[in-house]
């Protein structure tokens, strides 16, 4: 792959390896140049200069519209560790913008969900929707952040681990948390199952162990929507990722809980203090169950509120954020626990006095 990128930065391209790897990605799905060229997600000039170094490498060939990997080629791919199966994802025929249901993913994930813990008032917990789960793991799937990925999972209450484990195709999936019967629900099912899942008590106030820092690929969290626990969440997760461009960070982030203030003050100080850029921003992506002490911590703002509701109602958009080839991670400070990371303003769920 060296090589390949040598070639380009002689045609001064500045495509980095990340950006050669998601090409390379698209092109072992899409044989058709226009298409490959519209899924890529990468600048055109890029896109083409990659092509022709390819072929002139011997390494695919063209033919008016139509790409194909000649047998070497093939074998650089899956030596490079690009995946040549299928995507797990299709266009919704619905809006043919997002991915469609993967509904037989659903169903297995579904038959697991059945025996979680219960969301747990003292953690902030609750849960997707078990099609949100299965809707985020497609789109993990779409962007390229699926197959032979480390994913590093901060709080996992919604057992997106387990939906990722389901489709065989993450190299290595970490889950931080603090709750730990989650640790031990997720532990027992990679157990049964033979998963590349790993689950480790942590209360996020802290720092992450060392040995994990700087070694993913992707990470996702929910973060809390305090100015303090949204920090401390995604930086934390930042702090994961391997230096320079293509890695992936996701969260998720409502209105309901985070004035437009706070959506300025957490965008403005993602992009001011880290390389990174937001790649995607796809409203009410996540709904929310209905969890258990809704009503009885939603009433103490108002009567109004005293109902329980008939269906879920509380949603949040999904970020996804991508670095850049400056990126480096940053070890992020400890808070002590006098510091407020649950509650304000803005919250739902107020503390107990």
């Amino acid at each position: 792959m060296q090589e390949i990128l040598q070639n380009l930065q002689r045609r001064s391209s500045s495509i980095s390896e990340g950006d050669l790897r998601r090409i390379l990605q698209t092109l072992a799905h899409e044989s058709d140049l226009w298409q490959a060229a519209g899924a890529c997600e990468r600048p055109f000039p890029q896109f083409v200069a990659t092509v022709e170094t390819l072929r002139e490498m011997g390494y695919l060939r063209v033919d008016g519209h139509r790409v194909v990997f000649t047998p070497e080629g093939r074998k650089a791919l899956e030596h490079w560790g690009i995946a040549l199966s299928p995507p797990l994802w299709k266009l919704c025929p619905s809006c043919a913008v997002g991915p469609a249901p993967l509904l037989e993913l659903q169903e297995r994930f579904s038959q697991i969900a059945q025996s979680r813990p219960s969301a747990a008032p003292e953690f902030e917990q609750g849960f997707l929707t078990e099609d949100s789960v299965i809707r985020r793991v497609a789109w993990m799937d779409r962007c390229g952040d699926l197959v032979q990925k480390k994913i590093a999972i901060l709080g996992d209450d919604d057992l997106l681990s387990v939906a990722l484990a389901l489709t065989r195709r993450p190299a290595q999936i970490v889950i931080f948390e603090i709750d730990q019967r989650l640790i031990d629900f997720l532990c027992e099912q990679a157990r049964q199952n033979n998963w590349p899942l790993e689950a480790y008590r942590h209360d996020l106030r802290r720092p992450l162990p060392e040995e994990f820092f700087g070694k993913f690929d992707v990470f996702v969290t929910d973060p809390l929507e305090t100015v303090e626990g949204f920090l401390l969440f995604v930086e934390q997760g930042l702090s994961l990722l391997k230096p320079g461009a293509g890695q992936a960070g996701y969260f998720g982030l409502t209105k309901i809980e985070a004035s437009p203030d706070k959506w300025r003050l957490f965008e403005q100080r993602l992009l001011e203090r880290h390389e990174l850029f937001i790649s995607d921003v796809l409203r009410d992506c996540g709904v929310y169950e209905n969890w258990s002490y809704l009503v009885e911590t939603a009433s103490r703002h108002s009567a109004l509120v005293a109902q329980i509701p008939d269906r879920p109602w509380y949603r949040s958009t999904l970020f996804r954020m991508e670095t850049l080839p400056a990126f480096r991670p940053v070890r992020c400070r400890s808070l002590g626990e006098e510091v407020e990371i649950y509650y304000d303003q803005d919250s739902i769920v107020m503390p107990r006095r």
